[in-house]
């Protein structure tokens, strides 16, 4: 017997049962995350049609408040601006001012005025994120959302893409993945996923604070992994703790008051009187990287492309950089009267974005393994820091790859 599915018809969620119904399309998205649905804005705001499959359920209202938050740097801010998305999302978000990353000894620190823009980005919670993208999507014309639709099989033929679901397929040109690290486009374009994980799982939660924060967002090195303090409203935080991932396992299991303790004797004066405010999420740590983001009749962005440590807070806006890049090469194929989803008009997508990505995760694996390392390597790379961090130029710099600023950048992310 069919399962049934849902799908946004301009008006409403609609059960279907009946037969197969095909949807037509420009671009097929796989996924219905903060990634799938600002990519299916994007392509709406350049006159393409698109149908995102989704195999969670949307929002609720009133339903359990997703304690998870994202750093959204500056640059990468600017595609919410230029979305119309701002205003909505301004109303819930933390300005980040200041980034400070301390080691054992030394450490780096740099503020907005670094980079010559009036903040470094701001933190946004997941629940209030994903309201405002679906709240978009219900009024874009150009965009259905298939909730609660597993998609069951990918093809890439030609002259078009299948997304089988239960109960309907998805005809497209291109099928872009943005399903997560697991992802079934990646699996199903044949392309390779390469890396490894970490004996490390991170904690996230909110945490109200003792102290206000003063818009900084503080990483400490700690000799398991790094301790993040990320700035939300009324001096709330996000935080987000790497440990072994045994230890981890244990620190979820405890109450909340156990919690607090351990906390408390890890973070010592970094954290002091920190008080649990939210629900506790664990995440396994790795880092991979896609060989390539395109095949023919696919694209890969977000984690379907690329996991990387989250020390950093880069991942989502490593996957808006993704989506804001592959905007810009559909545009162009389009224009150009190409047939978007063939392998030569997308192969530009890959060399634009896989350079970028692997240099960051490189950066992130660095740093993961050398305040990992014995005390005199730990020693040693906090006095670096704190020489880098006593040069301006190189704050800047810091700043700016912070922010997302470097190297090329699409339109959408435009100054």
């Amino acid at each position: 017997m069919p399962r049934p599915f849902f799908f946004w018809s301009g008006r409403a969620y609609v059960c279907a049962m009946a037969d197969p119904k095909i949807h037509r399309c420009d671009v097929a998205i796989a996924g219905g995350g903060p990634v799938g649905l600002t990519l299916a804005l994007a392509l709406a705001s350049r006159g393409y049609e698109t149908v995102v499959a989704d195999a969670g359920s949307p929002p609720a209202r009133g339903g359990a408040v997703d304690s998870r938050a994202f750093f959204i740097a500056y640059g990468c801010w600017r595609i919410f601006r230029a979305l119309g998305l701002e205003e909505a999302l301004l109303a819930g978000a933390e300005p980040v001012m200041q980034v400070e990353a301390e080691g054992r000894v030394g450490g780096i620190s740099f503020i907005a005025e670094d980079c010559a823009e009036p903040v470094l980005g701001y933190m946004v919670e997941a629940s209030l994120l994903a309201s405002v993208l679906h709240t978009a999507v219900e009024r874009e014309q150009k965009v259905t959302l298939l909730a609660r639709a597993a998609i069951e099989a990918v093809t890439l033929d030609d002259p078009c893409a299948v997304l089988k679901l239960a109960g309907a397929e998805v005809h497209a040109p291109l099928v872009v993945g943005c399903d997560g690290a697991r992802s079934i486009v990646r699996s199903a374009a044949g392309l390779r996923f390469e890396g490894h994980d970490y004996d490390a799982a991170a904690i996230s939660t909110t945490v109200k604070l003792a102290q206000p924060h003063n818009g900084a967002a503080r990483q400490v090195f700690l000799p398991n992994g790094p301790m993040a303090v990320l700035p939300l409203r009324d001096d709330h935080a996000n935080l987000i703790w790497t440990e072994k991932a045994a230890v981890a396992k244990a620190l979820l299991a405890l109450d909340e008051r156990g919690f607090e303790l351990e906390l408390a004797k890890k973070a010592g004066d970094f954290l002091p009187g920190a008080k649990l405010a939210g629900a506790r999420h664990s995440f396994p740590i790795g880092l991979y990287v896609a060989e390539r983001f395109d095949a023919q009749r696919a694209a890969l962005a977000g984690d379907s492309a690329h996991v990387i440590h989250p020390l950093g807070g880069q991942g989502l806006n490593l996957g808006l950089k993704d989506i804001a890049a592959l905007v810009d090469v559909i545009a162009v194929a389009g224009k150009a009267g190409l047939d978007i989803g063939a392998a030569s008009a997308l192969e530009p997508y890959t060399r634009w974005r896989r350079a970028d990505v692997a240099a960051t995760a490189a950066a992130m694996e660095a740093f993961a393994r050398v305040f990992s390392s014995p005390l005199p390597v730990r020693l040693a790379a906090g006095l670096a820091m704190s020489v880098a961090g006593s040069v301006r130029e190189t704050r800047k710099l810091f700043a700016k790859e912070a922010g997302g600023d470097l190297g090329e950048l699409p339109t959408l992310m435009a100054r």
